[in-house]
Protein backbone atom coordinates (compact mmCIF):
# COMPACT_ATOMS: atom_id res chain seq x y z
CA UNK A 1 0.00 0.00 0.00
CA UNK A 2 1.12 3.12 -1.00
CA UNK A 3 1.16 5.96 2.08
CA UNK A 4 3.50 7.44 4.28
CA UNK A 5 5.53 5.58 7.64
CA UNK A 6 6.81 8.05 10.07
CA UNK A 7 7.81 6.35 13.80
CA UNK A 8 7.19 8.71 16.76
CA UNK A 9 7.04 8.09 20.84
CA UNK A 10 7.92 4.12 20.43
CA UNK A 11 5.19 3.92 17.63
CA UNK A 12 5.27 3.40 13.64
CA UNK A 13 2.54 5.68 11.82
CA UNK A 14 1.48 5.13 8.69
CA UNK A 15 -1.12 7.20 6.61
CA UNK A 16 -3.04 5.57 3.82
CA UNK A 17 -3.13 7.72 0.60
CA UNK A 18 -6.36 7.92 -0.78
CA UNK A 19 -5.30 6.33 -3.85
CA UNK A 20 -4.43 2.75 -2.05
CA UNK A 21 -7.67 1.88 -1.17
CA UNK A 22 -11.18 1.57 -3.35
CA UNK A 23 -12.96 2.75 -0.53
CA UNK A 24 -12.96 4.89 2.97
CA UNK A 25 -11.37 2.13 5.43
CA UNK A 26 -13.33 4.16 8.50
CA UNK A 27 -16.59 4.22 6.30
CA UNK A 28 -18.52 1.72 8.47
CA UNK A 29 -17.33 3.21 11.77
CA UNK A 30 -17.28 6.74 11.06
CA UNK A 31 -21.01 6.95 11.89
CA UNK A 32 -20.26 5.98 15.85
CA UNK A 33 -17.12 7.92 15.86
CA UNK A 34 -16.62 10.98 18.79
CA UNK A 35 -13.68 12.61 17.75
CA UNK A 36 -12.69 16.18 19.09
CA UNK A 37 -11.44 18.83 17.19
CA UNK A 38 -8.20 18.06 15.44
CA UNK A 39 -8.05 14.11 16.49
CA UNK A 40 -7.54 11.30 13.54
CA UNK A 41 -9.20 8.25 13.70
CA UNK A 42 -6.57 4.87 13.23
CA UNK A 43 -6.22 1.91 13.18
CA UNK A 44 -3.64 -0.28 15.59
CA UNK A 45 -1.81 -3.10 14.19
CA UNK A 46 0.31 -5.02 17.25
CA UNK A 47 3.27 -7.32 15.67
CA UNK A 48 4.61 -9.49 18.66
CA UNK A 49 8.04 -9.60 18.74
CA UNK A 50 10.72 -12.11 18.05
CA UNK A 51 10.91 -15.29 19.67
CA UNK A 52 14.13 -16.38 22.40
CA UNK A 53 15.36 -19.23 22.65
CA UNK A 54 18.28 -19.52 25.06
CA UNK A 55 20.81 -22.93 24.72
CA UNK A 56 23.88 -23.48 26.75
CA UNK A 57 26.40 -25.35 24.80
CA UNK A 58 28.67 -27.81 26.63
CA UNK A 59 31.98 -28.20 25.33
CA UNK A 60 31.62 -32.08 26.36
CA UNK A 61 28.84 -34.26 26.46
CA UNK A 62 27.31 -37.22 25.02
CA UNK A 63 25.74 -38.16 21.75
CA UNK A 64 22.26 -37.18 23.27
CA UNK A 65 23.44 -33.68 23.93
CA UNK A 66 24.92 -33.09 20.99
CA UNK A 67 21.66 -34.39 19.32
CA UNK A 68 19.31 -32.52 21.70
CA UNK A 69 21.35 -29.45 20.49
CA UNK A 70 21.08 -29.83 16.83
CA UNK A 71 17.59 -31.01 17.77
CA UNK A 72 16.65 -27.82 19.40
CA UNK A 73 18.53 -25.31 16.39
CA UNK A 74 16.29 -27.75 14.23
CA UNK A 75 13.52 -25.72 15.72
CA UNK A 76 14.39 -22.50 17.02
CA UNK A 77 12.83 -19.49 15.02
CA UNK A 78 13.31 -15.59 16.14
CA UNK A 79 16.31 -15.17 18.39
CA UNK A 80 18.54 -17.79 19.98
CA UNK A 81 21.27 -16.91 22.87
CA UNK A 82 24.15 -19.18 23.10
CA UNK A 83 26.43 -19.63 25.87
CA UNK A 84 29.59 -22.11 25.50
CA UNK A 85 30.17 -23.75 29.13
CA UNK A 86 33.59 -25.74 29.74
CA UNK A 87 36.32 -27.12 27.23
CA UNK A 88 36.79 -30.14 25.92
CA UNK A 89 39.30 -32.91 26.60
CA UNK A 90 41.58 -34.45 23.79
CA UNK A 91 40.13 -37.57 21.91
CA UNK A 92 40.85 -38.30 18.18
CA UNK A 93 37.79 -40.66 17.91
CA UNK A 94 35.86 -38.19 18.94
CA UNK A 95 37.21 -35.53 17.44
CA UNK A 96 36.57 -36.87 13.67
CA UNK A 97 33.14 -37.07 14.70
CA UNK A 98 32.20 -34.09 16.17
CA UNK A 99 33.68 -32.42 12.95
CA UNK A 100 31.54 -33.94 11.26
CA UNK A 101 28.67 -33.21 13.31
CA UNK A 102 29.30 -29.44 13.56
CA UNK A 103 29.27 -29.25 9.85
CA UNK A 104 25.62 -30.27 10.44
CA UNK A 105 25.41 -27.53 12.74
CA UNK A 106 26.63 -24.59 10.58
CA UNK A 107 24.41 -26.47 8.03
CA UNK A 108 20.86 -25.97 9.96
CA UNK A 109 22.35 -22.35 11.15
CA UNK A 110 22.48 -21.31 7.75
CA UNK A 111 19.25 -22.74 6.30
CA UNK A 112 16.96 -21.61 9.78
CA UNK A 113 15.21 -17.99 10.67
CA UNK A 114 17.68 -17.14 13.49
CA UNK A 115 19.07 -14.64 14.48
CA UNK A 116 21.53 -15.75 16.62
CA UNK A 117 23.36 -14.16 19.92
CA UNK A 118 26.60 -15.79 21.07
CA UNK A 119 28.34 -14.95 24.48
CA UNK A 120 31.71 -16.48 24.99
CA UNK A 121 32.95 -16.19 28.61
CA UNK A 122 36.61 -17.35 29.27
CA UNK A 123 38.80 -19.39 27.56
CA UNK A 124 36.70 -20.18 24.37
CA UNK A 125 39.15 -23.14 22.48
CA UNK A 126 38.79 -25.30 19.63
CA UNK A 127 35.13 -26.33 18.08
CA UNK A 128 33.66 -23.88 20.53
CA UNK A 129 34.69 -21.16 18.77
CA UNK A 130 32.19 -22.11 15.97
CA UNK A 131 29.64 -20.54 18.18
CA UNK A 132 30.98 -17.04 17.77
CA UNK A 133 31.99 -17.75 13.98
CA UNK A 134 28.60 -18.75 12.95
CA UNK A 135 26.16 -15.90 15.46
CA UNK A 136 24.94 -12.92 13.93
CA UNK A 137 26.09 -11.12 16.70
CA UNK A 138 29.08 -12.39 18.72
CA UNK A 139 29.55 -11.09 22.35
CA UNK A 140 32.80 -11.68 24.56
CA UNK A 141 34.12 -10.61 28.51
CA UNK A 142 37.16 -8.71 28.68
CA UNK A 143 38.73 -11.92 30.30
CA UNK A 144 37.81 -14.43 27.10
CA UNK A 145 40.03 -16.12 24.65
CA UNK A 146 40.11 -18.17 21.71
CA UNK A 147 42.50 -20.60 20.48
CA UNK A 148 43.06 -23.97 18.53
CA UNK A 149 45.63 -26.02 20.97
CA UNK A 150 44.63 -28.77 19.19
CA UNK A 151 46.37 -27.87 15.59
CA UNK A 152 49.68 -28.66 17.66
CA UNK A 153 48.33 -32.65 18.11
CA UNK A 154 47.54 -32.84 14.59
CA UNK A 155 43.39 -31.91 14.86
CA UNK A 156 42.39 -30.01 12.08
CA UNK A 157 38.51 -27.71 13.10
CA UNK A 158 37.72 -28.28 9.40
CA UNK A 159 34.02 -26.98 10.50
CA UNK A 160 35.38 -24.00 12.56
CA UNK A 161 37.65 -22.92 9.84
CA UNK A 162 34.52 -22.63 7.36
CA UNK A 163 32.19 -21.04 9.91
CA UNK A 164 35.21 -18.82 10.61
CA UNK A 165 35.44 -17.74 7.17
CA UNK A 166 32.35 -15.29 7.04
CA UNK A 167 33.96 -13.35 9.86
CA UNK A 168 37.78 -13.32 9.12
CA UNK A 169 40.08 -13.24 6.41
CA UNK A 170 41.88 -16.06 4.45
CA UNK A 171 44.99 -14.94 6.67
CA UNK A 172 43.67 -14.53 10.54
CA UNK A 173 42.16 -18.08 9.44
CA UNK A 174 45.25 -19.53 8.64
CA UNK A 175 47.35 -17.79 11.36
CA UNK A 176 45.02 -19.02 14.20
CA UNK A 177 44.84 -22.72 12.60
CA UNK A 178 48.14 -23.28 12.14
CA UNK A 179 50.11 -21.45 15.12
CA UNK A 180 47.45 -22.83 17.70
CA UNK A 181 48.57 -19.21 19.54
CA UNK A 182 45.33 -18.29 21.82
CA UNK A 183 43.82 -14.30 21.62
CA UNK A 184 42.21 -12.26 23.83
CA UNK A 185 38.74 -10.82 23.35
CA UNK A 186 40.05 -6.81 22.00
CA UNK A 187 42.45 -8.95 19.51
CA UNK A 188 39.35 -11.08 17.92
CA UNK A 189 37.34 -8.09 17.92
CA UNK A 190 40.11 -6.30 15.81
CA UNK A 191 39.90 -9.93 13.60
CA UNK A 192 36.35 -9.50 13.27
CA UNK A 193 35.70 -13.12 15.46
CA UNK A 194 33.95 -10.62 18.12
CA UNK A 195 31.53 -7.52 17.28
CA UNK A 196 30.93 -6.52 21.51
CA UNK A 197 34.13 -6.72 24.29
CA UNK A 198 32.49 -4.93 27.46
CA UNK A 199 29.48 -6.89 29.58
CA UNK A 200 28.13 -8.92 27.84
CA UNK A 201 24.54 -9.19 29.92
CA UNK A 202 23.65 -5.24 29.61
CA UNK A 203 24.59 -5.65 25.56
CA UNK A 204 22.27 -8.59 25.91
CA UNK A 205 19.51 -6.85 26.93
CA UNK A 206 19.57 -4.31 24.84
CA UNK A 207 19.85 -6.65 22.10
CA UNK A 208 16.59 -7.85 23.42
CA UNK A 209 14.65 -5.36 24.02
CA UNK A 210 15.27 -3.73 20.45
CA UNK A 211 14.52 -7.00 18.19
CA UNK A 212 11.88 -8.68 20.64
CA UNK A 213 9.19 -5.71 21.97
CA UNK A 214 6.14 -5.82 19.98
CA UNK A 215 6.00 -3.46 16.95
CA UNK A 216 2.97 -1.40 17.43
CA UNK A 217 1.74 0.48 13.97
CA UNK A 218 -1.17 3.10 13.82
CA UNK A 219 -2.72 3.44 10.58
CA UNK A 220 -4.35 6.56 9.13
CA UNK A 221 -6.45 7.91 6.40
CA UNK A 222 -4.71 10.85 4.39
CA UNK A 223 -8.01 12.75 4.31
CA UNK A 224 -8.51 12.78 7.89
CA UNK A 225 -4.93 13.94 8.58
CA UNK A 226 -5.63 16.81 5.84
CA UNK A 227 -9.46 17.51 7.89
CA UNK A 228 -7.70 17.50 11.30
CA UNK A 229 -5.04 19.83 10.56
CA UNK A 230 -7.17 22.65 8.72
CA UNK A 231 -9.51 22.00 11.91
CA UNK A 232 -6.35 23.07 13.83
CA UNK A 233 -5.31 26.40 11.73
CA UNK A 234 -8.87 27.68 11.73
Amino acid sequence: AAGLSAAMYGERQFVLDEDAVTEDPFAKERGEMKLARGEVPAMTYVEPGLEITTIEVPAMGDLKVWHNFLHQLQLANGVVVLRGLGQAAWDKDMYLFFNDLWMEIIEVVDARPMFIINIAKGDVRSQQCTLAAFADVSLATPDATFGFPEVRLGGLPAATACAMTKRLSDESVSRLLTTGESIDAREAQRLGLVDFVGDVETELSRLLYRSCKPKVTKVMYRPDCERAREQLES
